[in-house]
């Protein structure tokens, strides 16, 4: 019962690193285009109705705090995913499995 549960947590952080993941290159790719439109270069191409609307946009002091808690998520499913490890190891030296 206990071996399951941890093998689900892993499981969940594990999916959770992987969205987390995800976002963050999002969030590094709109940042990017934002720096690079305020120096008058368009990540786009030629240009059009996207790099208008990012070229509208400055760059916030918010948007770093959203790749730091990004970050912070990260660091938090890496924690998990390695209590999860000792765990696994903890009950497999406690409780082998049985062989049959």
């Amino acid at each position: 019962m206990i071996r399951k549960a941890v093998k689900v947590g892993a499981s969940i952080n594990l999916l959770g690193m992987l969205v987390t993941l995800i976002g963050a290159q999002v969030i590094v790719g709109t940042l990017a285009a934002k720096v690079l439109s305020m120096q008058g270069v368009s990540p786009f191409g030629v240009g059009g109705a996207a790099a208008a609307a990012v070229a509208t946009q400055t760059l916030q002091p918010l948007d770093i705090l959203v790749v730091q808690a990004n970050t912070n998520t990260l660091l938090s499913h890496f924690i998990g995913l390695s209590c999860s490890s000792w765990l696994s190891q903890w009950i497999d030296r406690l409780d082998p499995p049985s062989k049959r």
